[in-house]
């Protein structure tokens, strides 16, 4: 009866608990605190709601709580997202793990005399609680590492390098809990120290992971079995309960029967389980998704009865020793994330940043100190209670030191300009009548920035005139210059709804000059549609888009209402891959979330139905379905910082002769004419009109070049065709950077080359549309980079494909390249 009234009113508070952290999470403090604010008032200690037997009565709370937070942090480990830092993720790593850890023990086991629950104890006593101290302090909190970066739109090698090191180090803090656990509890109880022993401890660490195989296909049998959503969660959080309970049985029957304690660390086996189901394509989606809808209840009611369980007279008599064991972990951190990047070849500069990353703690950290109070009753409470406070401190001050990180690195994602996945969309709509002015203020409450245009002598529909959130201009004519003084050339997209001339003419114009992403045209005579084909335009015929729209609401009502907006809190989109990390990654191994689909997949002007085995590639527009919150994700993932991934294609580039000689890659900000300007304006373009391959194209480069440098063409087309193949110079789709260090001294050459048609390189790899080919001597190894640097920077706009297709001349392809924005900017390495 007692257990019914305790529950009862611990659902009550929980509920309260949940809206108190709301509060705080307005007021800016951890959602976290919160919960644990509520119980420490509705505790024992203030006001006794939650009563001390209370406390002890709802243990099963805490370790159905500690299985679900076990499996997140296995599911946080997802390998194929580490692939790209794994030297600095692994050392940055084992920097913290030895430095933490370490100074942690050492400090906790020096202030023993000092804490009143540890004074007494004998030596071997305070080294097994300074080891299980240590390793708590070494958790991390990937939960809160997610919604600061997801906040501030961090991207860049830095955020990658933090939050696999963050999701990496819940797996080693498990794994090192065990292992202290397993030898405090030896210390504890006197076994002494020999070859068995460690033998012994290796043997209860394999067997923990070993375990989590087979609850791993409980866990998948579950959610094979076709049943709703809350009798998966309840079974997914039994089995994760269950595990606890069979730990305890199994060291109670070993005590009893054995004369020794087998000692199965419950967290270890859920944290093995809940990676091999993360990370299991067929389950992993549906595991995930359930975590996630799950986890906000758990977790109210884990954080608020850990706060019930605070001991506030041990807090009071402890609190300078959570200030020192705070300092502590501070300047550990920072020796062994310094000296962690440094060893993996980060600059010092930057190095001296990473600590600010690894301060925060929260879910994890709490689950263990609330595990040791379980696991040594006598003193586990009062340490639990030290633990807590030093975890709490850690996230309130943890998360501001990492935005500062993240601005310090210049990677919360303000890139040098905008474009069409991230800034402010930009409509230009010609005309003024009825349909006009309904799609922009349509547009206008999708979060665009809307510009009516309409020709000289037109008349403005009323309501409109001077409006200054709609403003209507008057265009004369329909040439570059008339369309340039209303910014067509920095629109996303241009709507045409004049007569069928006047379209052609405003599409014709953008088609070639301002490479627009979306030209849409309203048409009026179906004769015409041809010649609005040729310009990729989308066109709508008035005469059949109704009766189009009323088939699919008949066929599809769903589809065509959300299509429509119909649906509130969900929308379409397209997105540009822009991110290089994600080519060549198949759709179901991405982490989309849980509220999108993806509906299509356009590739070099065909459209693909997708699968889970289609793979991504650069610049693939992607259309997705999803709430508004899914979209912006999704749109940060699969975008790009525009200086870092100029310097990651630099960094293919480079050659080996100057990646030898020391030479380091850097991107130039470029302010005014320079030498690589001069270096356009002398380079002889060839504007390829049929199709060729390597070869062909390496002999007439060859020839070209050799007038610029003193060396044969048949020398320099051994060395591009030996350059080529040791290792592609196609460093993009449709681009390659063809480059070999030459002898001699003061020469430096470049071919500029346009195939509308395309180089085929490789059967692998797309033609090649726009290449550059440098030659130089090994003493303008600086001019060099300096040349890649400019080049890297030009390609990587947006529109530069279309552009460099589009241009009619050769006078055009060099004023490309002379009037492309160079500046912005950079990413530090």
């Amino acid at each position: 009866m007692d257990f019914l009234v305790f529950a009862a009113g611990f659902c009550i508070i929980a509920l309260a608990a949940r809206q108190i952290g709301d509060t705080f999470k307005q007021a800016g403090f951890p959602l976290i605190s919160g919960f644990l604010f509520t119980g420490i008032i509705a505790g024992p200690h203030v006001l006794h709601l939650i009563p001390g037997q209370a406390v002890s009565t709802l243990t099963f709370v805490d370790q159905v709580s500690l299985g679900l937070i076990a499996f997140a942090a296995g599911g946080e480990l997802y390998l194929k997202g580490l692939k790209s830092r794994l030297t600095a993720i692994g050392w940055i790593t084992s920097g913290l793990v030895i430095s933490t850890f370490t100074m942690g023990s050492l400090a906790l086991f020096a202030l023993a005399g000092h804490i009143p629950f540890m004074a007494a104890m004998p030596v071997s006593g305070r080294v097994a609680v300074a080891l299980i101290a240590g390793a708590i302090l070494v958790a991390r909190s990937p939960s809160s590492a997610i919604a600061i970066i997801n906040e501030i739109r961090a991207k860049g090698r830095f955020t990658k390098t933090v939050m696999g090191v963050t999701v990496i180090m819940d797996v080693v803090v498990i794994v090192l809990f065990a292992t202290a656990i397993t030898t405090a509890d030896a210390l504890l109880t006197g076994l002494s120290w020999n070859t068995g022993f460690v033998f012994f401890l290796i043997l209860e660490i394999a067997l923990s992971i070993a375990l989590g195989i087979p609850v791993a296909g409980i866990i998948c049998f579950i959610l094979r079995v076709p049943a709703s959503f809350v009798l998966k969660s309840t079974l997914i959080l039994l089995t994760g309960y269950l595990v606890f309970v069979g730990s305890l049985a199994l060291r109670a029957y070993t005590h009893h029967k054995m004369n020794i304690e087998i000692l199965v660390e419950p967290l270890l086996v859920c944290m093995v389980t809940g990676f091999l189901t993360a990370n299991s394509r067929k389950y992993r989606k549906e595991f995930l998704e359930l975590l996630h809808r799950t986890g906000p209840g758990v977790y109210i009611a884990f954080f608020t009865l850990t706060g019930a369980s605070i001991r506030l007279d041990i807090l009071v008599d402890t609190w300078p020793i959570t200030l020192i064991l705070f300092g502590v972990r501070v300047f550990a951190i920072f020796t062994g994330s310094f000296l962690g990047g440094r060893l993996a070849g980060i600059s010092a500069q930057n190095s001296r940043t990473y600590w600010m990353a690894f301060i925060t703690q929260a879910g994890l950290g709490l689950g263990l100190a609330k595990e040791v109070a379980i696991e040594f009753p006598q003193w586990g409470a009062a340490f639990s209670t030290m633990m807590i406070s030093v975890i709490i401190l850690n996230e309130i001050i943890g998360p501001p030191l990492f935005k500062l990180a993240i601005k310090r690195m210049k990677e919360d994602h303000s890139p040098a300009r905008p474009n069409a996945d991230t800034a402010p969309k930009n409509v230009v709509i010609f005309g003024t009548d009825s349909q006009s002015t309904a799609l922009a203020h349509t547009l206008f409450s999708h979060g665009w920035q809307v510009k009516l245009a309409q020709p000289k002598g037109g008349s403005t529909l009323a309501g409109l005139e001077n409006s200054p959130r709609i403003p209507v201009q008057v265009v004369d004519g329909f040439d570059r210059n008339a369309l340039e003084k209303i910014q067509c050339q920095t629109a996303t997209a241009i709507v045409t709804l004049l007569s069928d001339r006047e379209n052609l003419d405003i599409c014709e114009t953008a088609f070639e000059h301002f490479a627009t992403q979306t030209l849409v045209a309203r048409l009026n005579d179906r004769s015409n549609l041809g010649a609005f084909a040729d310009l990729n335009v989308l066109v709508v015929d008035p005469s059949t888009a109704i009766v189009g729209l009323l088939d699919h609401f008949v066929r599809a009502p769903g589809a065509a209402s959300l299509l429509m907006g119909f649906q509130r809190g969900r929308d379409v989109a397209d997105i540009t891959v822009r991110n290089p990390d994600l080519a060549g990654l198949s759709l179901r191994d991405l982490r989309l979330p849980f509220d999108s689909v993806i509906m299509a997949v356009r590739r070099r002007g065909t459209l693909y139905v997708p699968h889970g085995f289609t793979r991504l590639e650069s610049g693939d527009r992607v259309t997705v379905m999803g709430t508004t919150a899914a979209l912006k994700e999704i749109a940060l993932r699969f975008d790009r910082h525009e200086g870092q991934a100029a310097l990651n294609l630099m960094e293919k580039a480079v050659p080996e002769q100057l990646k030898q000689d020391g030479e380091t890659p850097y991107l130039i900000e470029n302010g005014q004419r320079d030498r690589f300007d001069l270096l356009v304006e002398k380079a002889v373009v060839a504007d390829l009109k049929q199709e060729m391959d390597k070869n062909t194209f390496f002999e007439q480069a060859a020839k070209q070049l050799s007038k610029q440098v003193n060396i044969s063409a048949s020398t320099l087309f051994e060395m591009l065709s030996q350059r080529e193949n040791e290792m592609t110079t196609v460093l993009a789709p449709g681009l390659a950077i063809p480059h070999i260090i030459i002898e001699g001294e003061n020469q430096f050459g470049m071919l500029i080359v346009r195939s509308k048609k395309g180089i085929i390189f490789s059967p692998q790899t797309p033609s090649v549309h726009a290449a550059f080919v440098l030659v130089g001597t090994r003493d303008e190894r600086n001019f060099h980079l300096e040349a890649l640097s400019a080049i890297a920077k030009i390609v990587m706009d947006p529109r530069f494909d279309d552009k460099w297709l589009r241009a009619r001349s050769v006078k055009a392809l060099k004023a490309l390249l002379l009037n492309a924005d160079r500046n912005g900017r950079l990413p530090e390495s």
